[in-house]
């Protein structure tokens, strides 16, 4: 008797725990929750959306940027980031003093790109590799503003971003990378990316010597804002 009690203690625990639904599909619920409130296959998908942060490091030096994603697919992913970083021209001659840091005796202007890239990243080797390793590759494509101030040698960095104009153009960059991490509630992950920007005639960061110039020097045209990056990403899904 005492087995058959135990046996059917068991069974009530079971049917408390577990419902059958529509279609004969089981589902979970909690006996100790006070509502009915049902477990679903719904409920158990990844999380789409995601945002969080990208910190820079490259060519040109540090950079920031904010990411938002929306999942399509365990595979397909959309995209808007935005991002701040210098764009350098290789010309620039960069010194460094003990006492008073890092100069560039030739550089004209500073040169920011605050490009806006919509895209898309595509996840590799889903069903090949475990899970907490999920490498991708990504590109977009959007809007970017050039903001050119003067640079004042002997100046501060900050007092130099005054009375700066603006310039607009088109970029776009291609990357690849990988995330990481089991837990699907914080976004973990690295990407190396190249972006591609060409810039509007008129604007330059630095000056070359130049025989024929009365000042014995000239302002030269920065080909691109081009650069290329190692981002580390950090977020958040909901």
């Amino acid at each position: 008797m005492r087995t058959i009690a135990y046996m059917l203690g068991l069974l009530f625990l079971l049917s408390a725990g577990l419902q059958a639904q529509d279609g004969g599909r089981i589902v979970f619920t909690d006996p100790k929750s006070e509502d009915d409130e049902v477990l679903s296959e719904e409920d158990l998908q990844p999380r789409r959306h995601s945002w969080g942060a990208d910190l820079m490091i490259g060519t040109d030096g540090f950079g920031l940027g904010f990411f938002y994603n929306y999942a399509f697919s365990d595979v397909l992913t959309s995209f808007a980031n935005l991002s701040l970083s210098e764009a350098k021209d290789e010309r620039q001659k960069d010194y460094y003093n003990p006492w008073t840091g890092q100069y560039s005796p030739n550089k004209t202007h500073y040169v920011f790109r605050i490009p806006l890239f919509f895209g898309l990243q595509y996840r590799l080797f889903k069903d090949e590799i475990v899970d907490n390793f999920r490498p991708f590759v990504n590109g977009g494509a959007g809007p970017v503003m050039l903001y050119v101030s003067p640079a004042d040698p002997e100046g501060d960095f900050l007092s130099s971003l005054g009375g700066g104009t603006t310039h607009y153009t088109f970029g776009g960059f291609l990357g690849a990378g990988a995330q990481f991490g089991f837990d699907r509630s914080s976004v973990l992950g690295v990407n190396v990316r190249y972006f591609i920007i060409p810039v509007p005639d008129g604007i330059s960061s630095v000056v070359v010597p130049d025989e024929e110039s009365p000042t014995g020097a000239r302002a030269v045209q920065l080909a691109n804002a081009n650069g290329f990056y190692i981002t580390l990403n950090f977020g958040t899904t909901f």
